[in-house]
């Protein structure tokens, strides 16, 4: 399949799977992720967790020297290097790089993760930048992550995802990815319900809350407080209300 993407540098025809067309149909995410690749680029450019190579392709054309794409699924890294070869200028230097990004020891002036999920649960978004800041310091798209959540009078009976956003949406949590970031989270969850939001942000253009990416996620809250680990899947999730002990 070919699909065809606008981005600040042009319009580039990619060969994808049916995953990565669902995911390249998300205007919004395109034009946040791309326009923020422009912004930051500098020599040395590396995409982890590439798919077939929108932001590879984007940073060729926007300045890059060096390009590393690296993607785990072999058949879509195929795809991948056809579209490097295809739309990468002669005189950018690029490679693929078949692994696991948080296994593959990648030194880059500007470092691309897209491994975004609602609370950063099932994508290994977090470790992953949190294994090249331990080696490294570069800059890392995106910058910040925001959550935010809002409490829902009648709660499911389990976890459930849907689409959309709220018009007027206020952040929990921002998180920035310039320092390491905590993996266990802790949030104060007084009502029975509440549905989470995580978006990405540029220019006013909000990623997030689609079917495919970062969808909104809404869940009981038994208890006070909810945890979660981010990076280890929705299993790691727990409502709880904390034993108060007395000391006195």
């Amino acid at each position: 399949m070919i699909k065809t993407i606008r981005t600040p540098v042009g319009e580039f025809e990619l060969l994808v799977d049916s995953y990565q067309l669902d995911l390249l149909r998300d205007v919004r995410r395109v034009s946040v992720f791309t326009s923020m690749v422009v912004e930051v680029v500098e020599d040395t450019f590396a995409d982890l967790g590439a798919g077939t190579g929108p932001l590879s392709v984007v940073a060729a054309h926007a300045g890059a020297e060096r390009v590393i794409a690296v993607e785990k699924n072999p058949k879509r890294a195929r795809l991948l290097e056809k579209n490097l070869r295809k739309h990468v200028p002669r005189d950018v230097e690029w490679e693929v790089v078949i692994g696991d990004a948080q296994e593959v020891d990648v030194n880059a002036d500007v470092v691309a993760c897209e491994m975004i999920d609602t609370l950063l649960l099932e994508e290994k978004f977090v470790p992953v930048i949190n294994t090249v800041l331990e080696k490294y310091e570069p800059n890392i798209v995106p910058q910040e992550v925001r959550i935010g959540a809002n409490p829902i009078g009648r709660p499911p009976r389990t976890l459930r995802y849907r689409s959309g956003l709220p018009e007027d949406i206020e952040p929990l949590e921002v998180i920035r990815t310039d320092k390491s970031i905590p993996e266990k989270f802790e949030y104060e969850t007084p009502e029975p319900g509440y549905e989470f939001f995580t978006w990405v942000e540029y220019g006013g253009t909000i990623a997030g809350g689609s079917d495919v990416f970062c969808p909104v996620l809404e869940l009981p809250t038994p208890g006070d407080v909810l945890i979660g680990v981010r990076g280890a899947g929705l299993t790691s999730l727990r409502s709880h209300t904390p034993k108060h002990q007395d000391h006195t």
